[in-house]
């Protein structure tokens, strides 16, 4: 899971914990599994492992709910969750399914505009001008 110097708070990250959340409890499957056990399951599609590491690290949000709904499958099956069940979620009268979650944050996070770029702490932009002997285009020459 990135921390929140890699991707900050948003709701990118909001679907990045919900994913991730059911990663772990399917016992953090090494990608290729999670991959063949897609193949497996479904003909219709695949997700590379590529994909799937970049949803995980927060790199990317599937514009397919195919893919995003495949992945969260195959993780529910390895925790023993039935995917269509409700999440229960303190104050709710009628909480939504782990599915119907899922998908409610995967549209906010395609709809939001994306987190901005984290730099490392320190990192400054270097002057190009800095030492050069050509000067700045708003100086004048001499």
């Amino acid at each position: 899971m990135p921390d929140t110097t890699e991707l900050p708070d948003s709701p990118q990250r909001k679907f990045v914990e919900e994913l991730f959340s059911y990663y772990r409890d399917a016992g953090r499957p090494a990608l290729r599994i999670i991959t063949d056990d897609i193949a497996e399951r479904f003909d219709a599609f695949t997700a590379s492992r590529e994909t799937i590491r970049r949803m995980l690290r927060g790199e990317t949000v599937p514009v397919s709910w195919q893919v995003v709904d495949g992945v969260l499958t195959v993780l529910c099956a390895r925790a023993s969750i039935d995917p269509d069940t409700e999440r229960w979620e303190g104050g709710y009268d009628e909480a939504p399914t782990h599915r119907q979650n899922l998908r409610n944050l995967w549209n906010e996070a395609l709809d939001a505009p994306p987190p901005p770029p984290t730099r490392p702490s320190g990192w400054e932009a270097a002057d190009p001008w800095a030492t050069s002997s050509t000067p700045r285009p708003d100086e004048p020459p001499f």
